[in-house]
């Protein structure tokens, strides 16, 4: 949850970067806006926050992502953080900023995941992954 909100936080603050940046125009030096928008993307996608998360997601949910790689080998890696944030029952609004995609894509990332764990259309995602 902390690292939602951290994310929460660097989104806006990315936004109001963009705002500012257009509102001010040319005023606003086109080098440091890149690289606070560097910086901003670079903690965002922090890879160590998704270890941490990993290692305790495993400890509590007993190797999750190890019976769900044997069951579903073509599970990618981001296959697995959507069906570890499915797993904790956050919504589509919740893992966008975690992915770091919009929610739109969130969506077809789970219908991706449905098709590759070969899921009819009439069961529920989040039922199956809480069997594992």
């Amino acid at each position: 949850m902390n690292i939602i909100q951290k994310n929460k936080v660097l989104l806006q603050i990315r936004e109001q970067i963009a705002e500012m940046r257009s509102n001010l125009g040319r005023k606003f030096p086109e080098r440091q806006y890149h690289q606070l928008i560097r910086l901003i993307q670079q903690n965002m996608s922090n890879q160590d926050d998704w270890k941490v998360f990993e290692t305790n997601f495993n400890d509590v949910h007993d190797n999750f992502f190890k019976i769900l790689k044997v069951d579903f080998p073509d599970l990618t890696a981001g296959d697995l953080k959507l069906a570890a944030y499915l797993k904790m029952n956050l919504s589509t609004k919740e893992i966008a900023p975690l992915l770091n995609i919009s929610i739109r894509g969130v969506e077809n990332k789970r219908y991706r995941l449905r098709l590759k764990m070969g899921i009819e259309h009439d069961e529920n995602l989040l039922n199956v992954l809480l069997k594992y």
